[in-house]
């Protein structure tokens, strides 16, 4: 693999980093009693406002993928992540200098669009620079910072505990902004995505930046690279330049609507899985069991352990090792399993059991959980969803994505609160039900894309390829195909 590739990747993946930290650090903050007291007075429990100020951030997401839907094609991949960067940066200093729950709204809202932003396009990103054999696991690096970010939230929020008064919660949400300025500062040491600038017509920068990602490869793969890609965004012409209202209407054609309902689905189902509402309402589960103030923070910041362990074990064994597929299904079931385990425990031992045994036990299946959803969804989620569209179509479709992923979050972000008041245990029944489900679509339905370039993908789903197979395209004599000695006239574009 070129390092160059994997540098660039992990500049870009940081947006993965601001993503897991921001929607991690709201954990911990609605942990600390001092800010329930400061946002909802004395009582210090209002489970609507909670609500509200989760489920804004996701509706700040929603919103957050149309816009890249449009400037990610227009102003780039590149600039787009920037200003995401920006946008967060602006949200997170909204939300440290809050002096009431509408202007933490306002800041989680903020931090939502800019997350939206980059969720529907850093994938786009780093699927477009990394090779077939890779992707895999280039892609799955976005998994790793943000299991990374929501292990730095939860760690930095149980520090947080050990200040006095407010800057228990307003010294963790600053820290917000540092990754968020930093992924701004890299996206001006990045180069433009070549099936961008093919798009664009600017074929000579477009080779420099093949000989730049793949310079260790031989004169004929280059070619062979530079060829398939501009062949098939030639082929695919007629809709690149199409508004949105036409791209929307597109991706729900016969020809793309199995394409669209598969990214929406596994995204969807990355929601439905349980992971985001053990991640976000954690602390009032171990409130619930006995677990409170520090104590329950600390367990936050295992928690988060679980998550970047997995996503090691990930990245070792299984990306661009396993079926796409398989992974999916097999997660899948492994789930099922672990959420069956923790519900029977909770309902054997409720609130309020003076045995310790059975919450201990259901907290470390908490913990196998998220190991698990690590090690098989906090990557996959992102890398088979991307591969699915066509140039025209990438970035519209895994924000469209992304949009029903957030409509999914929003909806439980409300009603979570009240479900564990109201029907406890039993809730944890939506999420098997959802896994099952999910498992069954993944093994009969799901074509395996592992391997092949973003152009062959196309052809599992009835698309007309424009060249032959990427090994098997012959160069010889076609007009442009020189790319390294050209290439050296343009660095300074990239």
């Amino acid at each position: 693999m070129n390092s160059y590739v994997l540098l660039i990747a992990l500049v870009v993946a940081s947006g993965g980093f601001v993503f897991g930290f921001d929607s991690g650090i709201i954990a911990t903050t609605l942990g600390h009693k001092t800010f329930a007291v400061y946002m909802y007075g004395p009582s210090a429990k209002n489970a609507s406002l909670t609500g509200a100020i989760v489920s804004v951030y996701n509706a700040g997401q929603a919103v957050g993928t149309f816009i890249t839907g449009y400037s990610a094609d227009k102003f780039s991949r590149r600039w787009t992540i920037c200003a995401a960067g920006m946008i967060a940066t602006f949200g997170a200093a909204l939300q440290t200098a809050a002096q009431n729950v509408g202007m933490m709204i306002a800041g989680r809202f903020l931090a939502g669009l800019a997350c939206g932003m980059i969720l529907s396009v850093v994938p786009v990103y780093i699927a477009e620079v990394s090779p077939p054999k890779n992707r895999g696991l280039i892609v799955g690096l976005q998994g790793m910072m943000i299991s990374i970010g929501f292990m730095a939230a939860n760690w930095i929020g149980y520090a947080g505990g050990f200040a006095s008064g407010n800057s228990q919660w307003r010294i963790p949400l600053a820290m917000q902004m540092p990754g968020a300025i930093l992924l701004s500062i890299g996206c001006f040491f990045i180069p433009y995505t070549p099936r961008w600038l093919v798009g664009k017509e600017r074929y000579d920068e477009a080779r420099a930046v093949i000989v730049r990602l793949h310079g260790d490869s031989s004169e004929v793969f280059l070619a062979q690279e530079f060829t398939q890609i501009h062949d098939q965004i030639l082929l695919e012409r007629e809709g690149r330049n199409a508004n949105a209202l036409i791209s929307i209407k597109t991706l729900f054609s016969r020809r793309y609507i199995r394409r669209t309902a598969t990214a929406c689905f596994i995204l969807m189902m990355g929601q439905l899985s349980g992971s985001t509402v053990i991640q976000n309402y954690q602390s009032i589960f171990y409130a619930s069991v006995g677990y409170t103030g520090r104590t329950s923070l600390l367990i936050s910041g295992i928690y988060g352990f679980m998550g970047v362990s997995g996503q090691i074990a990930y990245l070792c064994f299984v990306a661009d090792k396993w079926l796409r597929t398989r992974t999916l299904w097999i997660g899948s079931a492994f789930l099922c399993i672990m959420i069956s385990i923790i519900m029977a425990l909770s309902a054997e031992f409720p609130a309020g059991t003076k045995d310790p045994s059975g919450p201990r036990a259901a907290i470390a299946f908490i913990f196998i959980y998220s190991f698990g959803y690590a090690l098989f969804f906090n990557a996959m989620v992102w890398v088979v969803p991307v591969e699915l569209f066509p140039f025209f179509l990438r970035s519209k479709g895994l924000g469209l994505g992304v949009f029903s992923k957030a409509v999914v979050a929003i909806v439980l972000a409300q009603i979570t609160p009240i479900a564990i008041q109201h029907v406890g245990w039993k809730y944890y029944s939506l999420f098997i039900a959802s896994n099952f489900v999910a498992g069954f679509i993944y093994y009969f339905f799901l074509p395996e894309t592992k391997g092949k370039s973003l152009e062959e993908i196309a052809e599992l789903f009835g698309d007309a390829l424009a060249t032959e197979q990427l090994e098997d395209i012959d160069t010889s004599g076609k007009e442009g195909t020189m790319v390294r000695g050209e290439a050296k006239h343009v660095e300074s574009a990239v």
